[in-house]
């Protein structure tokens, strides 16, 4: 190894798009790991993980943490804090992994459902009859809609009595549209940033079902925008990325969560198809102490541009096979799936496939919903989806 080259510590699995993004610093930065045996604590801040990366230090110090993913960013915090190295410090990260405390110092700055820890909402959260009919249960530290569950308030509480450990509890919101702000900022300020919407809200989620890019003209947009630079704003954590998530009501936009890392299911790879953004590279960048200037959109996305995730209709029927929604018009990249075909999705972010399409017409691209709904072995798919002019 050249001595010049930066070393840096990695926490959390190797994901693909994390190894990407680091092989670009590769000239110029070592990246290490803990010892197999002291992996499995990279995830946890405390005295096991502060050993290990105190042994590391003293043999072969680092100069910077990366974590892959939200599960390390809390620990790769921790010991940025404790090092006194760049990036996301642990309170920093702790405002942005830790859905109670988000909500904390969010709630005044952004429209936000009201919420209680799962103890308090036992003790004296609301009862059936009152203004809040229904709850969204979620755990206080997770990303996108794993173990999530919306339930009325009585069955909510039934269920929470028989739970071990802390949940989070949100009065649910009567969501008609649901948003993702994406982007990056520097020095506490939202340097750009990309506004998508769902084909559904995500706990509606049945079957294939997908994302674009929103509408230029769409009404929501400059709400949109003022309440992400809001977020980004009040948490002013230095450089880096963020994923906003809001949901519309028919009357007022909420705040849902927010995450300083790229979006996961393939939306990096849908940015730097569609508008040449690297954000996965930005995201490494600035837990090197650079900033996210040089990675940012080279071109505004094509409308109507998005991805779809292919899954199994509610009827149990497969979707259209990836080699021939590839052929799709519309279709400019297949990406690879992490369920085997035929798999029941466990959550929200599993599917056999991703297709990725671009410059459709709004009647383009339910068509090509629709073809890649369509049940495998039923026949031709109709190819006359056309693009926007």
């Amino acid at each position: 190894m050249s001595e010049s080259r930066t070393r840096v510590l990695v926490l959390g699995r190797d994901k693909e798009w994390a190894r990407r993004a680091m092989d670009t610093f590769s000239d110029t930065h070592e990246f290490v790991r803990l010892p197999a045996d002291a992996e499995r604590h990279g995830a946890l801040p405390g005295l096991e993980l502060l050993r290990a990366a105190d042994e590391l230090m003293a043999r072969r110090p680092f100069a910077a943490v990366v974590a892959t993913s939200e599960s390390t960013m809390l620990a790769a915090g921790f010991l940025r804090s404790q090092y006194g190295l760049p990036g996301l410090d642990y309170a920093q990260s702790l405002l942005v992994t830790n859905k109670w405390r988000m909500r904390g110092r969010l709630s005044s700055v952004v429209p936000s459902p009201r919420a209680w820890l799962s103890g308090r909402f036992l003790a004296d959260g609301p009862r059936d009859g009152a203004d809040v009919t229904e709850v969204v249960v979620k755990p206080i530290a997770s990303s996108a809609s794993r173990d999530v569950r919306r339930m009325p308030v009585g069955r909510a509480r039934d269920w929470l009595a028989g739970q071990d450990g802390l949940w989070l509890v949100e009065e649910a919101v009567a969501v008609e549209r649901e948003f993702h702000c994406d982007g990056a900022f520097h020095d506490g300020r939202v340097n750009w940033l990309v506004i998508s919407e769902y084909d559904r809200p995500a706990l509606q989620t049945a079957g294939t079902w997908g994302t674009s890019f929103l509408r230029r003209d769409d009404p929501l947009r400059p709400r949109l925008t003022e309440l992400t630079h809001r977020v980004i704003e009040e948490l002013d954590a230095g450089d880096g990325v963020f994923h906003v998530e809001f949901l519309y009501d028919g009357a007022r936009l909420s705040f849902g969560e927010v995450g300083m890392r790229p979006a996961g299911a393939g939306w990096g790879e849908l940015l730097r198809v569609t508008t040449g953004a690297d954000i996965w590279g930005a995201f490494v960048a600035t837990q090197l102490g650079m900033d996210s200037l040089g990675f940012a959109p080279l071109r505004p996305a094509a409308e109507i541009s998005g991805m779809l995730w292919a899954r199994p209709n509610p009827d149990g029927s497969l979707p259209l096979p990836a080699a021939q929604a590839g052929r799709l018009p519309g279709v400019v990249l297949i990406g690879e799936g992490n369920r085997a075909r035929g798999a029941d999705p466990t959550n929200s972010c599993d599917f056999e496939y991703r297709a990725y399409f671009e410059g459709l017409t709004p009647e383009g691209a339910d068509r090509l919903r629709a073809a890649v709904m369509t049940p495998s072995g039923a026949g031709p798919v109709t190819t006359g989806i056309g693009t926007a002019e």
